[in-house]
This record gives C-alpha cells, sequence and structure tokens, in this order.
C-alpha cells in the first residue's frame, strides 16, 4: 500500500464519496489523480482485503487499524 492509497483511505475515512477523491488528490498532490485510476485503487484494495462494498473496507480496514 503507497502512500496515495493511504489517502484515498483517509479520504473514505472522512466521508468522502468516490467522485470527491480525485480533486482532493490532484489538491495534495498525488498522481494519478483521475477519476478512473481512484477507482481501480479502490478495487484493488477492495481485492486485497477481501471486501465486498466500500463499507466493507472500511469496517475491516478499521478493524485491522489501517
Amino acid at each position: 500500500m503507497d502512500t496515495t492509497d493511504k489517502a484515498i483511505i483517509k479520504c473514505l475515512s472522512k466521508g468522502f464519496i468516490t467522485a470527491d477523491i480525485p480533486p482532493y488528490l490532484e489538491k495534495n498532490g498525488f498522481e494519478p489523480y483521475s477519476l478512473s485510476s481512484t477507482e481501480k485503487r479502490i478495487k484493488a484494495l477492495k481485492k486485497l482485503y477481501g471486501a465486498k462494498t466500500l463499507f466493507h473496507l472500511a469496517v475491516i480496514l478499521n478493524k485491522k487499524k489501517v
């Protein structure tokens, strides 16, 4: 997990919807920051942790203290 993934998780934990994350990433100097790349990273995180939904991912990450 790299810094962009951590930034995406931070955004999700703050209640951002997927479409709101790319502007945050761009503003804070993360690359790539397109909606497509953000969705692909979220999909990869869900696969990595075995989550079926964003909510499920959040629960898993919270339990793991990520």
